[in-house]
């Protein structure tokens, strides 16, 4: 009896076994594939699915590695008072941002968002993901941070932020995040 409960359990436990690498949940990759090429102007399904799939590995192992708190507002408290080396929305967009922007995804250009910017309490960043040739406002946003390390998407246009590039999404070779970046 038991050696047939072993077996039958044999292939749930191995499941959970870490094989060290970060393999995104295929359900969640499909529908962020999907809402890329939704976008006015997308016209490379291959470069959709690297980004989506992409996108989804690097925000679960940011998660791993930055051990969110949720609400998110409390990892930003935290890192303020030094319990945590990174957690704020400007750490997520700057290394999803680094990460993606290392892919090979000609079909896509990709930027630092930012709402309100300037504001002690209200600034908030992501990664926007626009179609190459459309302009920013046709972009999807890829937030890391919203959701405590689950990767949120929406139109530019249709999400709850007054998104904008950040000033220094010209400077892509040395994206910094300043302490003074709130959330």
């Amino acid at each position: 009896m038991k050696a047939s409960l072993l077996l039958l359990c044999a292939p749930l436990l191995l499941a959970c076994a870490s094989t060290g690498t970060v393999v995104p949940d295929p359900e969640p990759a499909a529908r962020l594939e999907v809402a890329l090429l939704a976008l006015p102007g997308s016209t490379r399904p291959a470069d959709a699915q690297r980004l989506a799939r992409t996108a989804l590995a690097i925000t679960q192992e940011l998660r791993a590695q930055y051990r969110p708190l949720r609400p998110p507002q409390l990892g930003n408290l935290a890192f303020h008072l030094g319990l945590r080396d990174r957690a704020l929305c400007c750490h997520w967009a700057e290394d999803l941002l680094r990460a993606l922007s290392a892919q090979d995804l000609p079909g896509f250009r990709l930027h630092w968002g930012v709402a309100h910017h300037g504001s002690q309490l209200r600034e908030h960043s992501v990664v926007v993901a626009v179609p190459a040739g459309e302009p920013f406002e046709h972009g999807l946003v890829l937030d890391a941070w919203r959701n405590a390390g689950e990767l949120y998407w929406r139109r530019v246009d249709q999400d709850r932020y007054p998104w904008q590039l950040h000033p220094s999404d010209a400077l892509r070779d040395r994206l910094a995040c300043r302490a003074s970046d709130r959330g």
